[in-house]
């Protein structure tokens, strides 16, 4: 998802994007209407149901994302669906998974065009699903409950997902929200464990708050108070290694007060020099809680990689 979103973002500013000449790859629009039958699916148990709802809500995800109007005519759905269901299932693809990536890079431009010359739209669409059934694996495995999952469930809201139908077994907002509970509980219980065990690695540092920090680097100029301002660079992930924000990429460094960061910027900032750079381990009491904010799911653990590049006292 993260090579379409760069994609994504490329196009607001490529109008070329919007009219692909020379493209006699067209979807089939009956192609993905042969999945949108009503049919409602019933549930034995709160694992098929769960299942069912991550599917969907991933599916709708990718579905909303790749029928913006920027892009719609660039991608065919129903061959998102197809890699998808087929790398799910466990299905003989139609591509390599090895080579999806190349596939890709040879399709998505880095000017927001497409190259249906090097690549058929079919072929890259098909490449797109089984990306996202990778990423849909991996978060599953990150979580610790990919043997928990039910696969055929899962692929159930994943078609029911990419169909466009607005009634869908669980509704989409109640199936977000089933979710949303779902990992704030594996949250909380990951969480636990991988400070418990963080805190027993030498060079791990813990405060009384339940902030864990790794000095990386020391620095020499002068540390903030709550009222300074701060200038950053800095890295969020997810303590399963996904990266959801991040500064590095644009080199444009976060620059605010520290009344407006987390509680466990503000500490971990004020135990910081000027040019020191350290890692944080965020628990959710410091972070975003349990309600999550973004990206970030309810009761997440966060890690930080932060480096403090300036100080701005407050001045009256």
């Amino acid at each position: 998802m993260n090579r379409f979103l760069t994609f994504l973002t490329t196009t607001l500013v490529a109008s070329s994007i919007l009219s692909c000449g020379g493209d006699t790859d067209q979807k089939d629009p009956n192609e993905n209407q042969q999945h949108s039958e009503n049919i409602l699916f019933e549930f034995d148990t709160y694992n098929q149901k769960i299942s069912y709802c991550i599917g969907l809500d991933h599916a709708r995800g990718s579905f909303n994302a790749y029928t913006d109007k920027r892009v719609q005519d660039l991608f065919d759905l129903g061959q998102i669906r197809n890699g998808m269901i087929d790398y799910l299932a466990g299905n003989e693809l139609q591509i390599d998974f090895m080579i999806k990536d190349s596939l890709l890079d040879l399709y998505l431009m880095e000017n927001g065009d497409v190259n249906t010359e090097a690549v058929s739209m079919r072929d890259a669409s098909y490449c797109i699903g089984m990306d996202e059934a990778f990423m849909l694996v991996s978060s599953l495995v990150g979580r610790k409950i990919d043997q928990d999952v039910d696969v055929e469930y899962l692929i159930k809201g994943v078609d029911e997902g990419f169909s466009g139908t607005n009634t869908p077994s669980i509704p989409y907002m109640d199936a977000k929200k089933e979710i949303e509970k779902y990992y704030g509980d594996i949250n909380i219980k990951n969480g636990e464990s991988f400070m418990a065990e963080n805190r027993t690695i030498q060079g791990i540092y813990e405060t009384e708050s339940g902030l864990q920090y790794e000095i990386i680097q020391e620095g020499k100029g002068i540390s903030p108070n709550l009222t300074d301002s701060v200038m950053v660079h800095y890295t969020g992930r997810f303590i399963d290694g996904r990266v959801f924000e991040s500064t590095i990429p644009s080199n444009i460094p976060y620059q605010g007060s520290m009344m407006n960061v987390i509680d466990g910027w503000q500490e971990g900032l004020m135990m910081m020099k000027e040019g020191g750079q350290r890692r944080l381990y965020i628990p959710p009491s410091l972070a975003y809680g349990e309600k999550g904010k973004g990206s970030i799911e309810p009761n997440a653990t966060l890690i930080f990689d932060i480096e403090l590049l300036s100080v701005k006292p407050f001045q009256q």
